[in-house]
């Protein structure tokens, strides 16, 4: 972040990056942000729950289909029984966090809350055995930063190959010492 700027726009604020490590965030949904979670089919949801007697635990769900309403919420499906398990009252909305992939490397996160887009949804006798659930994310922050396992692995890569060339380095100089 010592090699970054911020700037304010409208309805939002960016950090553009000049080094690594910076990424580039903001609190609005922009149409370009709107487009990557609507590109995505399926997106990797997990619900937090705290509570008495639980100090922190989350449930790893997806949520499917998913359509910008506006600078603040979308609307997706998920996994009923996921959800069920993360919610504590009907009524209380539940801290989710979403990922999905932004391309060259890079994930973009929400984190937010997420409730049932009708009330009387979990007493419903007829959607208890539904596989998914109509669900209204808000955001509250979002994030487009490096894959931390796109670094790792390109780490893993240039190890291996650093190992490789040692190996091979290492082979010719005992090939070198036979001759004499």
């Amino acid at each position: 972040m010592l090699q970054s700027i911020t700037c304010p726009t409208i309805g939002h604020a960016g950090v553009h990056h000049f080094g690594e490590g910076a990424a580039v965030w903001g609190q609005t949904i922009t149409p370009s942000i709107a487009h990557l979670v609507e590109a995505q089919r399926e997106l990797a949801i997990d619900y937090s729950r705290i509570r008495p007697g639980i100090v922190f635990e989350t449930v790893s769900s997806v949520a499917m289909l998913p359509h910008v309403i506006d600078g603040s919420t979308f609307r997706a499906h998920v996994e009923s029984t996921a959800f069920r398990r993360a919610v504590v009252r009907r009524e209380a909305a539940v801290e989710a966090f979403v990922r999905c992939d932004a391309g060259a490397d890079c994930l973009l996160k929400l984190w937010g809350h997420v409730a049932s887009q009708r009330s009387d949804h979990l007493v419903a006798t007829d959607d208890k055995d539904a596989a998914t659930v109509p669900v209204i994310f808000t955001v509250a922050f979002w994030e487009i930063s490096r894959a931390p396992d796109a670094r790792m692995e390109q780490m893993i890569r240039e190890a291996s190959e650093k190992d490789r060339k040692i190996r091979e380095l290492e082979g010719k100089a005992a090939l070198s010492m036979c001759s004499q």
